[in-house]
């Protein structure tokens, strides 16, 4: 279930939502509850209460659709594409850079903005401004307190993502980032953006206050809350992003000790059938029960419902990956005599069709650390340690009949990239995560990569350097901050 902001924390970019600060609206003698002016939220057992929710950011589209991991569309593409008044849609398709004015002329709104600014001004902050004067036990309030820093910490991690340039060590302290909201800010005041170093900062200073708490549970009450090894998790990807190898490594290898299990798609508790609608036969697809992936350190909820896959990004597929050969799909339903995206786009792509599975677009996950661990080695320059990581990753991914192991095979620090780039596609395309992977490798040295598609005859490509790794921030947001300024022309 997305969440709607109070009006206030958009008129001030996303600020902590006065809701949370529940008073009495009527006279003190007309209740007992509680004196005029009151916070009604005094207890850890009401604060808790902020946490138990579904955490639904929804299927993670602007981010999939920039690096053609998906298209979303439900008509002629081309046609669409033709027309002289282009969509937000066709400006992201054709990476048209020269538009990205009019594309922020054309977000109005944006979920991402609304939803993690709404964890962070509804959920966040109001418990770390009130959890230490909260009526509880030390344990509880200490918890929640774990369970807050971390929120804050990976909402902070998408926002600043999506919405201002990747780090960079050379420029991050001058590069302007996102607003920073914490529970001391004052919601009165029209709020200016932190650096995109300030932001990152932040994100490690929240994750080391929960790990020094320590009193998150090895495994929480269920995945859409927060366990020991998720400010770990965080911690690793902001330290991967800010290409501290290193640490990252340290970040990454302490959410595994805490929590390695990895889902094994090949294994058939990880799998049910679906039948074609044609010919009637029955075909082996993944069953990725909720919330009972034992990968999942945190879940975002999300069917993989009508997902058309450019073929460029089909075909990328490692050979035998359970992602592409045991995923429900428009082919699967007609019994791979035909598919939908040729009559319905114009455009002969898959389509996925997966009503049973739940997938994790922005959750956090035992598979990224190992691919963080493998990441760092390379750069490192330990390709034998690396390809361990990634090939305990593939052995639960590749078909065991077609599965080989990389390590040992693998010697040149440039086949080491290129395997882990492919594992990566294989394992975050359905999330947000393979464009922010791509975004933070487009600093580095021997990492950057041209993305190219082809639609209707017509290439088009995306350049490391383009503003389009910067999405706008919506007018909704814009308009009643005048501190906000846009990043992508900065």
């Amino acid at each position: 279930m997305r969440h709607t902001l109070y009006h206030k924390m958009m008129l001030h970019a996303a600020a902590p939502a006065m809701a949370a600060v529940l008073t009495l609206g009527s006279c003190s003698d007309f209740t007992d509850v509680a004196q005029k002016g009151k916070n009604l939220l005094s207890t850890t057992t009401e604060l808790e209460m902020l946490l138990n929710q579904e955490m639904d950011p929804g299927s993670a589209s602007d981010f999939r659709q920039m690096i053609n991991d998906r298209l979303y569309a439900f008509s002629n593409v081309a046609s669409q594409i033709s027309q002289p008044n282009k969509t937000r849609n066709v400006i992201i398709w054709t990476w048209d850079e020269q538009q990205m004015d009019k594309m922020a002329e054309l977000t109005a709104s944006d979920g991402d903005y609304q939803t993690f600014y709404g964890y962070i001004g509804r959920i966040a902050n109001p418990i770390l401004s009130k959890i230490d004067g909260a009526k509880g036990t030390d344990n509880v309030r200490s918890q929640l307190k774990c369970e807050a820093l971390t929120l804050r910490a990976w909402s902070n991690f998408i926002l600043i993502n999506k919405f201002a340039k990747a780090y960079n060590p050379a420029t991050a302290s001058e590069d302007p980032g996102i607003i920073n909201m914490t529970e001391d800010v004052d919601i009165t005041v029209p709020q200016s953006q932190s650096t995109v170093q300030q932001i990152y900062d932040q994100i490690l200073a929240d994750c080391d206050a929960a790990i020094q708490l320590d009193a998150l549970p090895a495994a929480a009450v269920n995945r859409m809350r927060w366990s020991k090894a998720c400010p770990y998790a965080v911690k690793a990807m902001a330290l991967l992003n800010m290409q501290k190898w290193t640490e990252a490594e340290a970040a990454a290898k302490q959410a595994l000790a805490i929590s390695p299990d990895l889902c094994n798609y090949w294994d058939a508790s990880m799998q049910t059938t679906t039948k074609g609608n044609i010919l009637g036969g029955t075909y082996p697809v993944i069953l990725r029960e909720r919330l009972k992936a034992v990968e999942d350190y945190f879940l975002t909820y999300n069917l993989e419902f009508f997902g058309p896959v450019p073929t460029e990004s089909w075909e990328a597929f490692e050979q035998g990956h359970a992602f592409k050969d045991l995923m429900t799909t428009d082919r699967l339903m007609y019994d791979n005599v035909m598919g939908m995206g040729a009559n319905m786009l114009g455009l002969d792509y898959t389509i996925t069709y997966d009503l049973n599975s739940v997938w994790n677009p922005y959750g956090l996950t035992s598979a990224q650390m190992y691919l963080a661990v493998a990441e760092c080695e390379i750069h490192q320059g330990h390709i034998d340690a690396a390809m361990d990581y990634i090939d305990r990753l593939r052995a639960t991914r590749i078909n065991p009949q077609v599965y080989r192991p990389l390590q040992g095979s693998v010697t040149t620090e440039a086949e080491a990239i290129a395997h882990l780039k492919q594992v990566t596609h294989d394992e975050y395309i359905y999330t947000a995560y393979h464009f922010i992977s791509l975004k933070r490798w487009n600093q580095v040295t021997g990492w950057q990569q041209t993305l190219s598609r082809t639609i209707d005859g017509t290439t088009y490509t995306l350049k490391p350097d383009s503003k389009l790794w910067i999405f706008p921030f919506p007018q909704n947001a814009i308009n009643n901050n005048p501190n906000l300024k846009q990043n992508y022309n900065r």
